[in-house]
């Protein structure tokens, strides 16, 4: 099958899924539990952020949003390792950045090497999101670096991406220790009544949102095809910007590395297809909130309450598909992070639809140059390592 034709299927079986999800609207308990959690995290990441006058009020809203599991310890893991990724991340970024951020010769393949070293790590890693999470922030603090020129002003932008970070996250565990003490507390102190306690044993489980940890060991050829391919992207990305001031460059990064994790086992000539479908769900739910949110946002008119209650419904139907059945999961979650993205916006509420749209289209960006590079290398094969298991 052409590519154009393996696109336009898998397009047809994203819209399908999201089709079949929201005909099948089923707001079971644990789903809706789920999303009401992922929108008090969300809203108390945004108040916190705007309180503490952080510039970048989105980035700490998306940190409440990406962390909330269906479960306190999948929260509290992810918890950890969003903030062991970007402390470390910023550490090297601001190290590196300010060194060579006026060489471009160095630069932009010091980037590129940055992406492909944490996408071959991440892949096959118990650690994957903390790889994802350094390495998008040392690749975004090195970035600045070569605009900031100082170590000073570099530093200090490190400095307030790790606290919005923080922010985001403490906000999301406050609200799922909540969730998930308050009613232990409430039938400590108030037994249930007959008819609840076989209500609550019959109740099915919630479904997981967690990320599988795959195994330590992974195929070295995959991983390294995959690192290969999201260093290549990055590179493209740096010099594009780098050259022409390109805009969204920052969400172009994380849409580069995010799409090539993938789940192990994979042979490296089977990679393209997995990627691909997250590509075109990533397109598909950003398309979709960006163009709702933009419809809605001058009906807002900047109103702090009317903003965060429609946020609030973003993000609560977001969740709900994501915890769905019908192959759309991934849909429901990339259209809740741009729902975020583009009511969200820096240290204000505000009716331009602009800077959202800047940051939507550093997204398609990011698809194009990794689709670009996807197609280049796709007869591209990577010896195997000596101690790779044969399977």
């Amino acid at each position: 099958m052409t590519l154009a034709g393996t696109l336009a299927q898998l397009c047809r079986a994203a819209m399908s899924s999201l089709g079949r999800e929201l005909a099948a609207w089923k707001p079971s308990r644990e789903r809706a539990t789920f999303g009401t959690e992922a929108m008090l995290s969300v809203a108390l990441s945004v108040a916190l952020a705007n309180a503490l006058h952080l510039s970048d009020t989105w980035w700490a809203a998306i940190s409440g949003f990406a962390v909330m599991q269906t479960s306190l310890s999948g929260s509290v893991q992810r918890a950890v390792h969003r903030i062991m990724g970007t402390l470390i991340g910023a550490a090297l970024g601001t190290i590196v950045g300010p060194l060579i951020g006026d060489r471009p010769w160095l630069f932009v393949p010091a980037l590129g090497a940055i992406g492909g070293v944490a996408v071959y790590y991440a892949n096959g890693s118990r650690a994957a999101y903390a790889w994802v999470l350094g390495g998008v922030t040392a690749l975004m603090v090195t970035y600045e670096a070569h605009r900031l020129v100082s170590v000073r002003s570099t530093a200090s932008f490190a400095a307030l991406r790790v606290a919005e970070v923080t922010v985001g996250t403490l906000a999301c565990l406050l609200v799922a220790s909540v969730f998930h003490f308050g009613p232990r507390w409430y039938r400590k102190n108030r037994p249930p009544s007959v008819s609840a306690t076989a209500r609550a044993a019959g109740k099915s489980s919630a479904p997981s949102t967690s990320d599988p940890a795959p195994p330590l060991e992974s195929g070295h050829s995959t991983r390294m095809l995959l690192g290969v391919q999201g260093a290549l992207a990055i590179v493209i990305l740096a010099a594009l910007t780098y050259i022409l001031h390109l805009p969204g460059f920052a969400q172009a990064m994380v849409t580069a590395i995010a799409v090539l994790i993938l789940p192990t086992g994979l042979p490296a000539d089977r990679t393209r297809q997995p990627v691909m479908e997250k590509m075109v769900q990533r397109v598909a739910g950003c398309l979709l909130a960006g163009a709702l949110a933009v419809a809605l946002l001058p009906l807002m008119q900047g109103q702090a309450i009317l903003c965060v209650l429609t946020l609030s419904v973003g993000v609560w139907t977001g969740c709900h598909v994501q915890t769905g059945r019908e192959g759309a999961s991934y849909v429901g979650r990339q259209f809740t992070i741009a729902f975020i993205m583009v009511f969200v916006q820096d240290h204000h509420w505000s009716a331009d639809p602009l800077p959202a749209l800047m940051r939507l289209s550093g997204i398609l960006t990011g698809i194009v140059a990794l689709a670009g590079v996807m197609l280049a290398t796709s007869r591209l094969h990577m010896p195997s390592a000596s101690n790779e298991v044969s399977r």
